[in-house]
Protein backbone atom coordinates (compact mmCIF):
# COMPACT_ATOMS: atom_id res chain seq x y z
CA UNK A 1 0.00 0.00 0.00
CA UNK A 2 2.84 2.40 0.86
CA UNK A 3 4.65 1.63 -2.40
CA UNK A 4 1.43 2.32 -4.32
CA UNK A 5 1.23 5.65 -2.51
CA UNK A 6 4.80 6.49 -3.54
CA UNK A 7 3.96 5.59 -7.15
CA UNK A 8 0.98 7.96 -7.00
CA UNK A 9 3.19 10.75 -5.69
CA UNK A 10 5.70 10.20 -8.49
CA UNK A 11 2.93 10.24 -11.09
CA UNK A 12 1.39 13.43 -9.67
CA UNK A 13 4.37 15.34 -8.29
CA UNK A 14 4.39 17.94 -11.05
CA UNK A 15 0.62 18.40 -11.09
CA UNK A 16 0.53 19.13 -7.33
CA UNK A 17 4.10 20.47 -6.96
CA UNK A 18 4.94 17.78 -4.41
CA UNK A 19 8.38 18.24 -2.86
CA UNK A 20 8.41 16.27 0.40
CA UNK A 21 7.47 12.74 1.45
CA UNK A 22 6.84 12.33 5.19
CA UNK A 23 6.68 8.72 6.37
CA UNK A 24 5.54 8.24 9.95
CA UNK A 25 5.91 4.50 9.63
CA UNK A 26 8.49 1.76 9.71
CA UNK A 27 9.14 -1.90 10.30
CA UNK A 28 11.96 -4.05 11.60
CA UNK A 29 14.77 -4.22 9.06
CA UNK A 30 15.63 -7.79 8.08
CA UNK A 31 17.60 -7.16 4.86
CA UNK A 32 19.98 -4.51 3.54
CA UNK A 33 18.50 -1.29 2.19
CA UNK A 34 19.73 -2.50 -1.21
CA UNK A 35 17.19 -5.35 -1.07
CA UNK A 36 14.43 -3.73 0.98
CA UNK A 37 11.41 -3.11 -1.31
CA UNK A 38 10.28 0.13 0.36
CA UNK A 39 13.80 1.55 0.42
CA UNK A 40 14.13 0.79 -3.27
CA UNK A 41 10.72 2.27 -4.12
CA UNK A 42 11.69 5.53 -2.41
CA UNK A 43 14.96 5.82 -4.33
CA UNK A 44 13.13 6.98 -7.45
CA UNK A 45 11.41 9.67 -5.39
CA UNK A 46 14.72 10.90 -3.93
CA UNK A 47 16.41 10.88 -7.34
CA UNK A 48 13.50 12.91 -8.75
CA UNK A 49 14.03 15.68 -6.21
CA UNK A 50 11.59 14.62 -3.50
CA UNK A 51 12.92 14.91 0.05
CA UNK A 52 12.21 11.73 2.02
CA UNK A 53 11.73 12.15 5.78
CA UNK A 54 11.18 8.90 7.64
CA UNK A 55 10.83 7.84 11.27
CA UNK A 56 13.77 6.13 12.99
CA UNK A 57 11.40 3.95 15.04
CA UNK A 58 10.36 3.64 18.66
CA UNK A 59 12.45 0.64 19.71
CA UNK A 60 15.06 2.49 21.78
CA UNK A 61 17.09 2.64 23.83
CA UNK A 62 18.42 -0.64 22.39
CA UNK A 63 21.00 -0.34 19.62
CA UNK A 64 20.55 -1.65 16.06
CA UNK A 65 16.84 -0.82 16.12
CA UNK A 66 16.53 1.66 13.22
CA UNK A 67 13.39 0.81 11.27
CA UNK A 68 13.14 0.49 7.51
CA UNK A 69 13.01 2.61 5.35
CA UNK A 70 15.09 4.76 7.73
CA UNK A 71 18.01 2.37 7.17
CA UNK A 72 18.67 3.93 3.74
CA UNK A 73 21.78 6.14 3.87
CA UNK A 74 20.30 8.90 1.68
CA UNK A 75 16.97 9.52 3.37
CA UNK A 76 16.50 11.82 6.35
CA UNK A 77 16.00 9.47 9.28
CA UNK A 78 14.35 11.31 12.15
CA UNK A 79 14.97 10.47 15.79
CA UNK A 80 13.18 12.15 18.69
CA UNK A 81 14.36 14.28 21.58
CA UNK A 82 12.56 15.24 24.75
CA UNK A 83 12.57 18.97 25.49
CA UNK A 84 11.03 18.41 28.94
CA UNK A 85 8.36 20.97 27.97
CA UNK A 86 10.84 23.82 28.49
CA UNK A 87 12.56 26.29 26.16
CA UNK A 88 15.87 25.67 27.93
CA UNK A 89 18.06 23.53 25.66
CA UNK A 90 20.25 22.48 28.58
CA UNK A 91 17.71 19.92 29.84
CA UNK A 92 17.05 18.33 26.44
CA UNK A 93 17.71 14.60 26.13
CA UNK A 94 17.32 11.94 23.49
CA UNK A 95 13.91 10.34 23.97
CA UNK A 96 14.31 6.89 25.52
CA UNK A 97 12.03 5.32 22.91
CA UNK A 98 13.90 6.77 19.90
CA UNK A 99 15.52 3.96 17.90
CA UNK A 100 19.30 3.76 17.77
CA UNK A 101 21.82 2.72 15.15
CA UNK A 102 23.84 1.33 13.64
CA UNK A 103 21.59 0.07 10.86
CA UNK A 104 21.50 -3.49 9.59
CA UNK A 105 24.20 -2.37 7.11
CA UNK A 106 26.36 -0.85 9.86
CA UNK A 107 25.51 2.75 8.95
CA UNK A 108 25.26 5.52 11.53
CA UNK A 109 21.64 6.60 12.02
CA UNK A 110 19.47 8.53 12.86
CA UNK A 111 20.45 11.70 11.02
CA UNK A 112 18.83 14.33 13.26
CA UNK A 113 16.57 14.71 16.27
CA UNK A 114 13.30 16.66 16.27
CA UNK A 115 10.78 17.13 19.10
CA UNK A 116 8.92 13.87 19.63
CA UNK A 117 7.70 13.80 23.23
CA UNK A 118 4.18 14.85 24.19
CA UNK A 119 3.40 16.41 20.82
CA UNK A 120 -0.14 17.73 20.46
CA UNK A 121 -1.70 16.83 17.12
CA UNK A 122 -5.05 16.32 15.43
CA UNK A 123 -7.27 13.62 16.91
CA UNK A 124 -9.34 11.18 14.86
CA UNK A 125 -11.93 9.83 17.28
CA UNK A 126 -12.08 6.05 17.42
CA UNK A 127 -8.93 5.61 15.32
CA UNK A 128 -6.13 3.18 16.12
CA UNK A 129 -3.97 5.93 17.62
CA UNK A 130 -6.90 7.31 19.60
CA UNK A 131 -7.34 3.94 21.32
CA UNK A 132 -3.69 3.43 22.26
CA UNK A 133 -3.03 3.61 26.02
CA UNK A 134 -0.05 5.89 25.36
CA UNK A 135 -2.27 8.51 23.68
CA UNK A 136 -3.48 11.31 25.92
CA UNK A 137 -6.67 13.07 24.91
CA UNK A 138 -6.42 16.86 25.08
CA UNK A 139 -9.99 17.60 23.99
CA UNK A 140 -12.44 16.53 21.29
CA UNK A 141 -10.09 17.54 18.50
CA UNK A 142 -6.55 16.97 19.75
CA UNK A 143 -4.40 14.39 21.48
CA UNK A 144 -0.89 14.28 22.88
CA UNK A 145 1.36 11.50 21.65
CA UNK A 146 5.06 10.60 21.71
CA UNK A 147 7.12 8.87 19.04
CA UNK A 148 9.45 9.38 16.12
CA UNK A 149 6.29 9.39 14.00
CA UNK A 150 5.45 12.69 15.68
CA UNK A 151 8.96 14.07 15.11
CA UNK A 152 9.03 13.18 11.41
CA UNK A 153 6.30 15.57 10.19
CA UNK A 154 7.94 18.38 12.17
CA UNK A 155 11.09 17.67 10.15
CA UNK A 156 9.03 17.62 6.94
CA UNK A 157 7.59 21.03 7.87
CA UNK A 158 11.09 22.45 8.32
CA UNK A 159 12.09 21.01 4.95
CA UNK A 160 9.03 22.66 3.37
CA UNK A 161 10.09 26.02 4.83
CA UNK A 162 13.59 25.59 3.40
CA UNK A 163 12.14 24.81 -0.02
CA UNK A 164 9.81 27.79 0.15
CA UNK A 165 12.82 30.02 0.80
CA UNK A 166 14.93 28.34 -1.89
CA UNK A 167 13.02 26.00 -4.27
CA UNK A 168 16.24 25.09 -6.09
CA UNK A 169 17.65 23.14 -3.13
CA UNK A 170 18.17 19.44 -3.82
CA UNK A 171 17.42 16.70 -1.25
CA UNK A 172 21.15 16.16 -0.45
CA UNK A 173 21.65 19.93 -0.06
CA UNK A 174 18.71 20.17 2.32
CA UNK A 175 20.02 17.28 4.38
CA UNK A 176 23.46 18.89 4.57
CA UNK A 177 21.99 22.29 5.47
CA UNK A 178 19.98 20.84 8.34
CA UNK A 179 23.00 18.90 9.59
CA UNK A 180 25.02 22.10 9.76
CA UNK A 181 22.46 23.65 12.11
CA UNK A 182 22.32 20.96 14.76
CA UNK A 183 23.36 21.03 18.41
CA UNK A 184 24.83 17.91 19.98
CA UNK A 185 23.53 16.43 23.18
CA UNK A 186 26.87 15.89 24.87
CA UNK A 187 26.10 12.55 26.49
CA UNK A 188 24.89 10.82 23.32
CA UNK A 189 26.86 9.25 20.46
CA UNK A 190 26.18 9.43 16.73
CA UNK A 191 24.06 6.28 16.65
CA UNK A 192 21.81 7.83 19.29
CA UNK A 193 21.46 11.40 18.06
CA UNK A 194 23.06 11.66 14.62
CA UNK A 195 24.13 15.28 14.17
CA UNK A 196 22.03 16.29 17.17
CA UNK A 197 18.81 18.25 17.54
CA UNK A 198 17.96 20.83 14.93
CA UNK A 199 18.27 24.48 15.96
CA UNK A 200 15.76 26.34 13.77
CA UNK A 201 17.12 29.70 14.96
CA UNK A 202 20.36 28.86 13.16
CA UNK A 203 18.58 27.31 10.19
CA UNK A 204 16.41 30.41 9.63
CA UNK A 205 18.49 33.35 10.92
CA UNK A 206 16.61 36.60 11.20
CA UNK A 207 13.12 34.99 10.97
Amino acid sequence: TTIKGIEWVLANRQKYNIKVLSLSLGYKATVSYREDPLCQALEEAWENGLVVCTAAGNDGPETKTINSPGIHPAYITVGAFDDKNTTDKADDTVAAFSSRGPTIDGLTKPDFLFPGSNIISARAKGSYLDKLPSSKTVDDWYLSFSGTSMATPICAGVVAQLLEANPALTPPEIKEKIGQCCTKISTADGNTQGSGFVDCARLFPGD
